[in-house]
């Protein structure tokens, strides 16, 4: 009976070990660039070690411990009050707040998904790669990266190692092999996510810059009418738009271009070629000029 309650306690010991925050800096078994990523999201809450100064880097992560990882690491937040209610009306598993977190937001559960054994790297690959169209939908060049094991997986969940390779927040290793059906370790959940944060605030900050970079030229058509250009600069490629939304006229003689930047479609493929793109309206030559943007609606 002691040796059960020793290994349930243990057990706990480690589920627990992600969600608590501690005020120690660094691990003594994680060195390098690994040393930096833990220590980063240790500080955010994200990864805690086991027992006083170690991370256990070795150590397999269970479907619950890596779902809590990745939605926590990219900030993912309940969006339906209902499920919220739901699962926090009774006494609850630890993780029903990331479980509920996760399918408001679309994630779905890989196929013999268990929050209480091993997560697969396969597995934990498909679940990341959802979390992180989650926060947004990002350009990517379309190729195919040779993983050479990939026969070994399940097809469901190339798609998603694929795409975390072209975002480089995987890699394969030097004999070009991902492993998908082996157990994920709590490094390398650690690289992963850490890398996905950095991907996605890479990308915000980008598009951030790239809206901000919209201008307008005002050019005589006759007396009456003026022709106002619109240019959005520096895009990556000619999937990213702008068009005229609407025109307010004030009563102080301004017309206001309500304009919108298109996404890209997801289903097509562009050149990657930076693109100056430009809409256009014709506006009375009594009107003085101002723009701004209203959020896309298509």
């Amino acid at each position: 009976m002691k040796k059960n309650k020793l290994k349930i306690t243990a057990a706990l010991l480690m589920s627990s070990s992600l969600l608590l925050a501690s005020s120690a800096s660094a691990f003594s078994d994680v060195k390098g660039k690994d040393s930096t990523i833990t220590e980063a999201l240790q500080k955010k809450g994200i990864v805690q070690g086991v027992g006083k100064d170690k991370f256990a880097p070795h150590g397999k992560l269970t479907g619950a411990e890596g779902v809590y990882m990745i939605i926590k690491a990219l900030g993912l937040k309940e969006t339906n009050d209902a499920s919220s209610k739901k699962y926090h009306q009774f006494k609850q598993p630890w993780y029903s707040e990331v479980k509920a977190i996760a399918e408001d937001n679309g994630i779905k559960l890989p196929e013999k998904f268990s929050w209480n054994s091993e997560l697969t790297k396969e597995q934990f690959a498909y679940i990341l790669d959802q979390a992180v169209n989650a926060t947004g939908n990002y350009p990517l060049i379309k190729i195919f990266i040779d993983v050479k094991d990939a026969d070994q997986g399940n097809v469901l969940y190339s798609g998603s190692i694929q795409r975390l390779l072209v975002m480089k927040i995987t890699e394969l290793d030097d004999k070009g092999k991902f492993y998908p059906t082996a157990s994920m370790t709590r490094i390398e959940a650690a690289r992963m996510v850490y890398n996905a944060t950095q991907f996605v605030e890479k990308q915000k900050e980008l598009e951030q810059q790239q809206n901000n970079r919209v201008s307008y030229a005002v050019t005589k058509v006759n007396d009456q009418v003026n022709k106002v250009v619109l240019t959005r600069y520096e895009q990556p490629h000619p999937g990213y738009g702008i068009r005229v939304a609407k025109v307010e006229f004030t009563k102080d003689s301004k017309a206001v271009i309500h304009y919108e930047l298109l996404s890209p479609d997801p289903d097509m493929v562009y050149p990657q070629v930076i693109t100056d793109s430009q809409t256009e309206t014709y506006i009375s030559s009594d009107y003085s000029i101002e723009i701004k943007e209203v959020k896309e609606t298509q």
